[in-house]
């Protein structure tokens, strides 16, 4: 949900003025109802947040921040690939995950959660992300300038 405040969508991403920005998670839910709890009244900006769970996955779905959970292991790089250019921040887990071609990989070290961001993927699909959220990464890809 955090991502969700140190991220910049293209207007073109939302249906309208008043749209949410929609967390879909794809596949089996690690987090249950802990994450509606966590969204329920909180925004990104002035949109509102809202929660989505999908079994199944279409480029045409509503989703700003897809969590393509670990059962998705073996679609992960099929889903990437529909994604490519499109506004929504992927975020997964394991060092390979942005490695792939997704957004954010969430790590564990040491017992906390840390992050790998892949820029060249955020910015080819339009989305701005916070130096704030960047500094606290562990590590950022970004594409080599000639």
């Amino acid at each position: 949900m955090n991502f969700a405040k140190f991220v910049e969508w293209p207007a073109t991403a939302f249906r309208s003025a008043q749209s949410p920005v929609t967390i879909c998670v794809l596949g089996e839910d690690p987090f249950g109802r802990d994450l509606d709890d966590v969204v329920r009244g909180q925004v990104a900006g002035d949109r509102a947040l809202a929660v989505k769970r999908l079994t199944q996955f279409q480029r045409e779905e509503s989703c700003h921040i897809l969590f393509v959970s670990p059962s998705e292991k073996a679609r992960t790089e099929w889903v990437l690939g529909l994604l490519k250019s499109a506004p929504m921040l992927t975020v997964g887990e394991g060092d390979e995950f942005a490695a792939a071609g997704g957004m954010i990989g969430l790590v564990i070290e040491d017992n906390k959660v840390r992050f790998d961001v892949n820029l060249d993927a955020a910015e080819r699909a339009g989305l701005k992300i916070s130096s704030k959220l960047l500094k606290l990464a562990k590590n950022v890809r970004e594409r080599r300038k000639p």
